[in-house]
């Protein structure tokens, strides 16, 4: 009998498992809804200075929800600052313990998914370094510098939280999230 209730119990907790849709690995891809950011410019005096032929401005950014449960091997997640006219030609960040510049990196996958988006793609000249990785837990708070070769409107500048996957020797992306001041 005993033999029996185990059985029992085993289908029931395997059904229960099915039906909620739990799982007891990591998800194989990031979803979008598990990604909330914010950010405003902010007219404070500034924590750099930008060489005199660039221009920059300098955002306020708050991550509240940033899940990092997912197939690191096979995926990646990045914030990225751009705006509608002007390549961001640097980018830093006086929270480097939260904020790191990303990994993976394809200009062939990422710039059309931006200009998709109405957005500039990201320079092919230079290094591109409007890309980063949210690290240390799920929430941060940072300062941002954006320098470009040209102004930039206010209301013109965006964050894109981006997700790519590797998929058989290809980059694709999965979706993405435009975050508007």
């Amino acid at each position: 009998m005993g033999v029996m209730m185990r059985r029992i119990w085993t289908v029931s907790m395997v059904c229960s498992l099915a039906l909620t849709g739990c799982s007891i690995g990591s998800r194989p891809a990031p979803k979008s809804n598990d990604y909330t950011v914010s950010f405003s410019l902010d007219n404070r005096s500034p924590f750099l200075t930008a060489p005199k032929e660039q221009y920059q401005a300098q955002f306020n950014v708050h991550v509240s929800k940033w899940n990092q449960d997912y197939n690191k091997k096979n995926c990646e997640v990045f914030l990225i600052v751009t705006d509608k006219t002007a390549s961001v030609v640097d980018l830093e960040t006086d929270n480097a313990n939260n904020f790191a510049y990303g990994g993976w990196f394809n200009l062939n996958v990422e710039n059309p998914a931006l200009k998709s988006l109405d957005l500039q793609p990201i320079s092919t000249q230079g290094v591109p370094n409007n890309w980063f990785n949210v690290v240390n837990g799920t929430q941060a708070t940072a300062r941002f510098i954006a320098r470009t070769n040209k102004p930039v409107a206010p209301t013109d500048w965006r964050f894109v939280i981006l997700a790519i996957q590797y998929d058989g020797g290809n980059v694709k992306v999965l979706w993405t999230k435009v975050v508007a001041d």
